[in-house]
Parts: C-alpha cells; structure tokens; sequence
C-alpha cells in the first residue's frame, strides 16, 4: 500500500500486493455459475491459504473464522485446548483448486446463514487486475457456488458515446477492473461494491441461479445520474455497511446513505466538517457505541486529508481522528494513516494502518501504535511487514486477531504476547520435493522486508549462509532456532547494512542431522 501514485489506483493497488504473488495471467469469464458438492475438484487445502491477509470475521460459532487471503478464502477452526499446533488451528482453504473464483480474496461477508467471498487476480491489462467472480456458501463450506464477476449485458450499445440506449447507462462488459471490495446485506437484497462495476444489488429472497444478468444484479447509481464510472465518481465504490437502519456506501465521492434499499440517497462529502477525505475505502459500524467509522483518503480536493472520520449520530456530525498530527503525537513523526479496515470490542476501537496497527480507549481522542508483532515463543517468527490489513477482536474465546502482508497472529486477552501463523508450501508436497527452497524467490529487499528459507529438521539450531554465483562467500548469518519439521530462517538481503546487488545465489543451511543448499535470486 506505501507505493501507491495516484488516489484512484491506492486500493486498486491493495490488489496488486495482496495478489501480486502470482503471475500476470490472461482471464477469460466463464459464462455460467457452477455449484460446488463432493464431485467438486479437490479437497479443500488444509492449510492458511496465503500470508496476506485481507479479512477476518468471525463464524457460525466463537471456534469458526473466515480469512480473506492472497490465494482463496480459509476457514479456521480453534481448538485451543488442544497440545498440538496442527490441532489448536486447523485451517479448510478453498481457491480455484476447488472450483471457485481465480486469485486472492478481495472482499469477504459472514452472517450466520452465508459466507460471501469475491475474487481478484492480476492480469496484462487493467489498472487493478480483474474480477474472479462470486462465490457464496449456506453450509459453511461443504459447498460452494461460484459465478462469474457480475456485469452488464449489451442490449443497445452506442459505440461513439459508450452508452447503452436500451439501459440507459453506460455498462460495465468486462472483468478487467471490475474488483468487488465489500458486501453487505440490507431486509431484501444483498449488495456488492466495485469500481469498474459500481454499486449492484440482488434480491436475495430470489433463487441463488442466475446472478450474471443485469436484471438480477441491478445496478444503482447514488447520485442519481446515470451509471457511469468512467466519469461518474459517485460510482466508484469501495466498501459499505449496514447499521440496521441505513446502508452507507464510500465511493470516491464521498458517502452516500439509503434506509430505503436504494430508492433514495443522502450524500456525505469533504465538504462537511468533520469529514477528511472524499475517496472512502473502509467503512464499519460500532453497535456497542452507535457509532460509524470511515476510512476518508484524499480524492481530488486540495483541501482534502487523509484520516479517519466517523459519526455517532447517523451522520448529523462528524468528528475527524487519526489524523497525522496525532501520529506525530504519538510515535514523535508524521505519518499520513492510510487506514484499511476496523475493529472493535466496546469502547475501543482499532484501525488497520500501512505502518501498523492503532488502538484507542477514548473514542478516537488519542491513539496508541503497538511494537512490531513478534512471536513470543518461536524465537525469528514475526511479521515483519507493517502494513496491517484487517483486525478482530473476540471475547469468547479472549483474543486480539490481525492480518497483514506477513501472516495472522493471535495475541491472549491483547496482552502484547503474540502468536503468528503463517504458511509456505510444505517441501515433501506433491508439487514439489526439495530440501530446501527460498520464498518470495525472485526476492526485492526494497518490497519484502526478509526472504525466508524453508529447512525440515529435527530441531535446534540452524546457520545460513549466502554465496555469491562465484561461490564467494557474501554473509554468514548468526545461527537461529528451529523448531522440529518444517520451519524457516530469515535474511534482509543486506551485507553489514546495505542491500547486496541483483544477481543469483546460493545458499547453504547447516542444521541438525547434515546440510543442505538452495538457489535465490535478488532482483530490484
């Protein structure tokens, strides 16, 4: 998120990093939904999906959550009584593997009768990437049904103007930047938000059988002009929330607001005080305190900021927080807070942050920055990216969650002492069946804060080092412990603090029971 260039691209750009782990791709959309049963391809993974976490919401139950991930939607199931890892956290991923949307999970929505997730993948062309559909789940997750990114058939299209004349607006044809980033459901429809597609809603007491028609998925427009996102702002969207009454909406226009499923729209802009930013990308809803907290970016006023903004009287004032002179205030230096989600538990509240993750205890009055998230056991875990993506707090069990571009961690009773989870393909797994290998390989010091190198031991400890192609040494690293089984150690890239140059590496692992050597490419 801290390489974004233009204000438009800033979530889009979410999309790269969370995806930009697999390959630019073709797309091609699939023409008609499928649903998903025991015939269905594969088994779902048991494992986290991806270290990139972009959603965490709680199941049907306090030992069932829902993660939003880089590579599909993973189910965990707690059993923290249990003496085993493997059985204390057991993870169900469900990705393109076993038939749903193509990519990482852009959006995910948890009520206790479905499971929403919507699908992002990079691609050649297009600012963001493309859409890799919708799939929903009734029986938490024994089976799925997946449909293609919903969008606009052509009835009477005008080739100068771009317009539909049967529509009346202009119609959103392609996946490409057609991303769904939030869902919410309202009394009667349920409702999706996307840039390139805009705000769409679907009747939900319908049959669950045809969603890729603009006559199911309809599309509303909430300033009341035709439906255009090539020029309209209004309909760039990015998040929603529901608070009961109203459904709240943050587009790059700001925020508009329905209690009537759409019919009318009250608009909330920068030009209200109170409100920082026109260009919203995260939106929630406090019940404990009746209060909405929106993540206001810069759009296109210069007198815009970006902060937090939120109402505790359904919008008849604003307060703005988080602001970058409170961040000052509080680690000594200016930080502009580019927020992407909340979290809350009573009077508290959190905010997911590039540079980390912000607590308060009074309402957005002062804010506090926790330390980096280090594993209070395994001496060398930790995450060691800033950018926290999404946050939850629990009370049955007690438990503080958070997930960013490095992993989960779970922290007891938010006590500062952390547990991480994070995943990398097993080295004895079907696709492969090396000793050792390195991961991100081709590796940027100047994007990933370490390269980590993936050793099975018996356990203790375990020394890298790092050869140049001519095999001349270039570091040796002090040794770290290992735990038993698969397990990683960790480097910056740097030599006696500056970034060694591009090239090929190799590696060598001296652990118990031998050694073993590996490959890695730096490449900035």
């Amino acid at each position: 998120m801290r390489y974004f260039i233009t204000v438009f691209s800033t979530l889009i750009t979410l999309s790269s990093l969370a995806f930009g782990q697999f390959s630019p791709r073709s797309f091609g959309v699939q023409s008609e939904w499928r649903a998903l049963d025991d015939d269905a391809p594969g088994e779902p993974e048991g494992r986290l999906g991806s270290n990139v976490i972009i959603d965490i919401l709680p199941g049907e139950n306090p030992d069932v959550l829902w993660l939003g991930t880089g590579n599909g939607v993973s189910k965990l199931l707690l059993n923290l009584n249990a003496s085993s890892e493997t059985d204390r956290y057991r993870f169900s991923t469900y990705s393109d593997e076993q038939g749903l949307g193509k990519g990482g999970i852009s959006g995910l929505f948890v009520t206790d009768s479905i499971v929403w997730a919507a699908f992002a993948f990079d691609t050649t062309v297009g600012i963001s990437g493309a859409g890799g559909g919708l799939a929903y789940t009734r029986d938490n997750g024994a089976n799925w049904t997946w449909f293609p990114q919903p969008r606009d058939r052509l009835y009477g299209l005008n080739r100068q103007t771009g317009e539909d004349t049967v529509l009346g607006y202009w119609p959103t044809a392609t996946n490409v930047d057609n991303i769904t980033y939030a869902f919410a459901m309202t009394e009667n429809n349920v409702w999706i938000a996307s840039k390139g597609g805009g705000l769409r809603k679907h009747h939900f007491a319908a049959a669950y059988t045809d969603y890729n028609d603009t006559t199911g998925w309809r599309v509303v427009s909430p300033d009341g002009t035709p439906f255009n996102t090539g020029a309209e702002l209004a309909d760039r969207t990015f998040s929603l929330a529901f608070d009961g009454t109203y459904l709240w909406v943050g587009t790059a226009n700001g925020m508009y607001r329905t209690d009537d499923e759409g019919l009318t729209w009250q608009h909330f802009s920068a030009a209200i005080p109170g409100i920082s930013g026109n260009f919203v990308t995260a939106l929630d809803f406090n019940s404990a305190t009746n209060s909405l907290w929106a993540a206001t970016w810069r759009a296109t006023g210069q007198n815009e900021f970006y902060a937090v903004s939120k109402t505790s009287n359904n919008g008849a004032s604003w307060q703005t927080t988080l602001t970058e002179d409170q961040i000052e205030q509080a680690i000594g230096r200016r930080e502009t807070p580019r927020i992407h989600g909340f979290a809350f538990n009573g009077n508290a509240t959190w905010a997911c942050d590039d540079i980390g993750l912000w607590k308060s205890l009074d309402a957005g009055l002062s804010w506090d920055l926790y330390s980096q998230i280090r594993d209070s056991v395994r001496a060398g875990h930790a995450m060691y990216e800033d950018a926290i993506y999404s946050a939850l707090r629990t009370t049955a069990p007690d438990l503080m969650w958070v997930g960013g571009l490095d992993g989960l961690a779970l922290s007891y009773g938010d006590r500062g002492l952390w547990h991480t989870l994070q995943t990398a393909a097993p080295l004895d797994d079907a696709a492969r069946s090396v000793d050792t290998y390195a991961y991100p390989n081709p590796y940027s010091p100047n994007i990933s804060s370490v390269v980590r190198f993936l050793v099975n031991s018996s356990g203790g400890s375990a020394t890298l080092t790092i050869y140049d192609f001519a095999m001349s040494e270039v570091v040796e690293l002090p040794s770290q412990i290992v735990s038993a089984g698969d397990d990683y150690l960790t480097w910056d890239g740097k030599k006696n603090g500056v970034v060694v140059a591009n090239g090929t590496y190799f590696f060598k692992i001296e652990k118990p029971g031998g050694e073993v050597w590996g490959k890695l490419i730096i490449l900035d």
